[in-house]
């Protein structure tokens, strides 16, 4: 069993641990982990599901008062994005909640969009009040993550891509209009 003590951690180890321990989580059900070489983009590793999806992650770890946050320059509100919150509360295991970034286009008690923010600007942030407990426990990561379990890689057979990319087809006709002239 692993200590849970955190308190002696500074906060790049914290930083460290959570993903860390998110990967792991990850991995042990069944996700392919892919570490980014630089953490310049907000984005910490890459997941591919075990239906071929992938999805970017951001990791926050917070105690048990302060909100995760990320600021919104380094946020995607799109399916693909994923915010992975780890809570280190003294004396018991992590804690992990996910949301992608599309949630936070759906009115939800959680997940806030705080457009005053602080000195560096606006932010999306995941609330832990006891008022929102209800609403965090469809985001503890158990719960959420079988529904990105069977997240398929878009493809052309979907039909969400088009066969030849329009800059293609515009590049093919250029080509071809010039081989006629000479």
């Amino acid at each position: 069993m692993l200590k849970t003590t955190y308190a002696h951690l500074n906060t790049i180890q914290k930083g460290s641990f959570a993903e860390a321990y998110a990967k792991m989580a990850f991995t042990l059900e069944g996700f392919e982990v892919y570490t980014t070489e630089f953490d310049d983009r907000g984005v910490d590793f890459v997941v591919r599901s075990p239906g071929g999806g992938f999805f970017s992650v951001q990791v926050k770890s917070t105690g048990e008062t302060a909100q995760p946050c990320i600021y919104a320059g380094k946020f995607s509100l799109t399916p693909d994005f994923l915010f992975c919150a780890v809570r280190l509360i003294e004396g018991e295991e992590p804690e992990l909640f996910l949301a992608r970034g599309s949630d936070w286009m759906q009115s939800e008690g959680c997940l806030n969009f705080n457009r005053r923010g602080g000195r560096a600007g606006s932010y999306y942030e995941i609330r832990f009040s006891k008022r929102h407990t209800k609403s965090l426990e469809q985001h503890r990561f158990a719960n959420y993550v079988s529904q990105l379990r069977t997240a398929a890689e878009p493809s052309i057979k979907s039909g969400r891509f088009p066969a030849v990319p329009p800059t293609a087809k515009a590049s093919s006709r250029l080509i071809r209009s010039e081989a006629g002239r000479n």
